[in-house]
């Protein structure tokens, strides 16, 4: 990636020794990075970005609020300010990938953590143009004997969490070329659906 392009990225949290999921996606909507961080690894990383457009997905637990908030309150120190400010090379604000799914999907998303609700979500991005691999593949990989052995090719999907960081970024994405398309609603940023 080009050190002076924009940067285009979308992080989830939650609890545990490395909380914070991120992703980044460059102008193309191609998956540039993908990490889990701690809190000062994450800090730390997002202080070397020059451009870039930060969503972060609000958390459901209070475990992950409570970090969520924290993060919040050190995100400033490290350049980055709230969306409004038009004008600043590091901006951040806020969804719920939940809503963002359903906005984008026109209709109720599956449970997140079934392998429904994972392909559901897969397909929801990809079909929005994320360079992901397309998530029907998973289905060419199963055969009658790998379901018997239990060898189903999991490791082809994103976790709850990675699809939540990605629909963050592909907001941060739409926030920038289909500005348009986005609404508010109290302090969150939405796709706006059709």
């Amino acid at each position: 990636m080009q050190p002076n392009s924009d940067i285009f990225a979308g992080i989830d949290i939650s609890s545990g020794r490395k909380p914070v999921t991120f992703v980044a996606l460059d102008d193309n909507l191609k998956v540039a990075s993908l990490e889990r961080w701690s809190v000062s690894e994450a800090l730390s990383c997002l202080k070397g970005y020059e451009n870039i457009y930060l969503v972060i997905n609000f958390p459901s637990s209070k475990r992950g609020q409570a970090i969520h908030t924290d993060f919040k309150n050190k995100i400033s120190q490290v350049g980055f300010e709230s969306f409004s400010n038009k004008n600043s090379a590091k901006q951040w604000f806020e969804t719920k990938a939940q809503d963002c799914f359903r906005a984008l999907g026109g209709q109720i998303p599956l449970p997140r953590r079934t392998l429904g609700g994972q392909i559901q979500r897969a397909l929801i991005l990809y079909d929005q143009g994320l360079q992901i691999k397309d998530p029907m593949e998973f289905f060419e990989e199963i055969t009658r004997h790998k379901v018997i052995q239990g060898m189903l090719p999991l490791e082809n999907l994103y976790t709850p969490r990675e699809l939540d960081a990605l629909a963050s970024a592909y907001l941060a994405w739409m926030a920038v070329n289909l500005s348009a398309q986005i609404v508010a609603k109290a302090e969150f940023l939405f796709p706006s659906q059709e």
